[in-house]
């Protein structure tokens, strides 16, 4: 009886191995996995808007009040030009919404609050846009009894992942779109104001520190990236003591001439070697010439944001 019992159950265990084989199809698939692995759908949230950037404009009104300046470009091109070219790369800067501008003239007293032409302005923020919660995905099977149950979950997950993705790009479309148009709004509103500037002669003398004083105190107030443009021959004759720390900002010198020519190649060479000393980064040097709304724009953006 025992004996023959023990045949029957001999017999039937394979059987039930071979039926809980065969609700999943099999034991497994060739990468291990208790159920033939079907594909989640994938869900992405857009990502932050990142860190914000503050631009600084400093432009020379003292460019022919010292004894050292050149005669090649007469009052009042370097600073009318400096301000058609900061007007001209407001619109490709790549602004967003966080990002400020300001400027402010270099003279005799540049750290004077009435040399700043350009208070420093803000693109405003958005409301963060509201994001549906995402859908859950099905928790993996434990046992090769639950395949099918979640290949069916598997199936239910993906439409409903498919439809949140199309809400949250509709919704993200919709802010971009608005930001889009913020942006817009300020890069009007600032070039006209920078537009209105108008640039008296300071025929006392240039300090160029003073300027950079102010550049420093700004950007320590607002966190994020700084990339600052000077529109001199950097000719300091003032002596200013104050020595600002720049703290990895970005550096630009525009409208860069002084007549002579080995003159001009120290003042760059001394400046390098300041600006170093302010924690600055290496600074870009553009002569007159080559001083373009395009060129300012690649500078400012080479660094990134």
């Amino acid at each position: 009886m025992a004996k023959g019992l023990r045949a029957r159950l001999s017999l039937a265990l394979p059987l039930v191995a071979a039926l809980i084989a065969g609700a999943c199809g099999g034991f497994g698939s060739s990468g291990g996995s208790l159920c033939p692995a079907p594909t989640l759908e994938p869900v992405t949230k857009p990502g932050g808007a990142g860190a914000s950037v503050t631009y600084g404009f400093l432009i020379d009104r003292a460019y022919t009040g010292d004894a050292k300046r050149s005669p090649s470009y007469p009052w009042p091109q370097l600073p009318r030009t400096a301000l058609n070219t900061v007007a001209g790369a407001l619109d490709n800067l790549d602004l967003r919404p966080g990002d400020s501008v300001f400027g402010t003239w270099i003279s005799h007293n540049s750290n004077d609050m009435r040399e700043i032409f350009l208070p420093l302005s803000q693109v405003p923020k958005s409301a963060a846009a509201e994001y549906p919660a995402a859908p859950t995905p099905p928790k993996a099977p434990l046992n090769q009894l639950e395949c099918n149950d979640y290949t069916a979950k598997v199936r239910t997950y993906n439409a409903a992942a498919k439809e949140w993705q199309v809400k949250v790009n509709d919704i993200a479309q919709a802010a971009a779109a608005q930001d889009a148009q913020t942006v817009a709004t300020f890069v009007d509103q600032t070039q006209n104001a920078i537009r209105a500037a108008s640039p008296v002669q300071d025929p006392v003398g240039t300090d160029i520190f003073g300027g950079l004083a102010v550049a420093g105190g700004v950007f320590g107030a607002n966190p994020g990236k700084h990339k600052l443009v000077l529109f001199s021959d950097m000719t300091d004759t003032i002596g200013n003591p104050i020595r600002p720390d720049l703290a990895q900002s970005d550096i630009v010198v525009g409208l860069y001439h002084r007549d002579d020519p080995s003159d001009q190649g120290k003042g760059q060479r001394d400046w390098e070697t300041t600006f170093k000393t302010l924690n600055a980064r290496t600074p870009v040097f553009l002569p007159w010439a080559a001083t373009t709304v395009d060129k300012v724009v690649e500078q400012l953006k080479a660094t990134g944001r």
